[in-house]
């Protein structure tokens, strides 16, 4: 404040003043400090309070995350305790896998089986032609045989519930074309994906005086053919119409020939893949001899006309020659073999040579 000695004295405990002003001036200066002062005293009470209140909590925080770390600790080896007695239990499944469902298996057989019928519906089987299974373990192997079953009865039983009536008419004939020529002919599995037609020529294309000729029969299969005469065995080409009781080898506005099925004595191809087919006749005024067919579709048109004649025993896949009636009381021979292309002639024999190309492997 810049009091001069002679202007007050300090006591033990008081202060004399010896002027007034010198007291005016003291008081004037303890107003002007005392807000200071008072906002000191608080500041240093405050951070005291502050600090006490921090260190408390500091110390709760510490004790509580040492509780913590120690529950932490404890659920860790707790849970490696069971990590370690659930590896053990699976081992010792394992080991006993093989034996019948026990305590000590029981748990491994439940695990193999859920994985397995997990995985197995995803790779189930996707139509009846696919035959694909997943390899069950040993001690599935039964359950995964009667699922297998099942599957493949459902698979068979939707896809019958989608089959057309036509669809299902060209699944009958495959059946009796694979009894027929399966693993007798060249060519039959080629001719797997390929779907019989109802019919090659529509009634339409038929000459309407050969309609009229067989009229009162139902139509249900023509083909155009090359037919080959008995004396000389020249091509000509014709058509065969099927009917509900008989065959018809037809020329332009002919019926050249009239083979009733009743009478129908057999049908007989070769095992190459050449297109010959001989129906084999009865011996009598009506008929002239055997009729030798060469058509595109084989497997279509032996399979319609077995079929529409309920003769399948009768079809005949031959190897090397076959013997056929050309007239009254005579026979010819035909020859297969396998040449570069494929061709029908007379040899210097007088015998017919079928030459078909060999189907590659």
């Amino acid at each position: 404040i810049g009091y001069k000695p002679e202007e007050y004295k300090l006591g033990r405990t008081k202060i004399f003043i010896r002027f007034p002003k010198t007291l005016f001036a003291t008081e004037d200066a303890f107003e002007y400090r005392k807000h200071l002062l008072i906002s000191r005293l608080q500041a240093k009470y405050k951070g005291f309070l502050g600090k006490r209140a921090y260190q408390k909590k500091r110390k709760a925080a510490i004790k509580l995350e040492a509780c913590w770390r120690g529950a932490l600790a404890r659920r860790a080896a707790k849970k490696r305790t069971w990590a370690v007695q659930t590896i053990r239990k699976f081992i010792n499944g394992f080991i006993n896998r093989k034996k019948p469902l026990c305590p000590e298996n029981r748990d491994f057989v439940r695990l193999s089986q859920y994985h397995y019928l997990m995985k197995l519906r995803d790779h189930l089987p996707k139509n009846v032609l696919d035959k694909s299974w997943l390899q069950p373990p040993s001690i599935l192997e039964e359950t995964s045989e009667m699922l297998q079953k099942i599957c493949m009865r459902n698979l068979v039983r939707k896809y019958c519930r989608g089959l057309t009536a036509e669809r299902k008419v060209q699944l009958q004939q495959k059946v009796v074309t694979s009894a027929v020529f399966s693993g007798k002919k060249e060519g039959y599995l080629e001719s797997l994906s390929q779907p019989f037609l109802e019919t090659r020529l529509k009634e339409n294309d038929l000459n309407p005086k050969v309609l009229q000729l067989i009229r009162g029969e139902i139509i249900k299969y023509v083909t155009p053919v090359i037919k080959y005469d008995r004396n000389g065995f020249k091509a000509r080409e014709r058509l065969l119409v099927l009917t509900q009781s008989s065959a018809y080898v037809v020329e332009m506005a002919k019926i050249k020939q009239k083979i009733e099925y009743s009478t129908l004595k057999g049908i007989s191809t070769s095992n190459l893949s050449d297109g010959i087919v001989v129906i084999h006749v009865p011996e009598d005024n009506k008929q002239k001899g055997d009729v030798i067919l060469q058509c595109e579709h084989i497997f279509e048109t032996v399979t319609k006309l077995c079929i529409l004649a309920n003769k399948q025993s009768l079809v005949k896949v031959v190897k090397g020659s076959l013997r056929f009636r050309v007239g009254s009381g005579k026979e010819g021979t035909m020859v297969f073999t396998v040449g570069p292309e494929p061709q029908v002639f007379k040899d210097k024999t007088g015998q017919l040579t079928v030459v078909s190309t060999p189907r590659k492997s």
